[in-house]
């Protein structure tokens, strides 16, 4: 069962001052603890930063048939 809680940041910052000192290195080794990165998330997260770029030309013909497509558009 998972459950959500809404609580302010000063509501926050007071339970951690709360804690014991025990429990507060316990947080803090799990807060350092660096998170498992999902693989589907990593292999995609290659995929789009090895993927093709496009050229200065490229993006000024993109440009100028956005303008074609919008002059012809306000004609109609």
């Amino acid at each position: 069962m998972e459950m959500k809680v809404q609580v302010s940041f000063q509501q926050l910052l007071a339970m951690v001052r709360s804690l014991t000192p025990h429990q507060k290195a316990k947080l803090r080794e799990e807060l350092t603890r660096a998170k498992p990165v999902d693989a589907g998330k990593e292999s995609f997260m290659e995929f789009l930063l090895n993927g093709p770029v496009l050229s200065k030309g490229e993006l000024d013909r993109i440009r100028e048939n956005r303008e074609s497509i919008a002059a012809w558009r306000s004609k109609a």
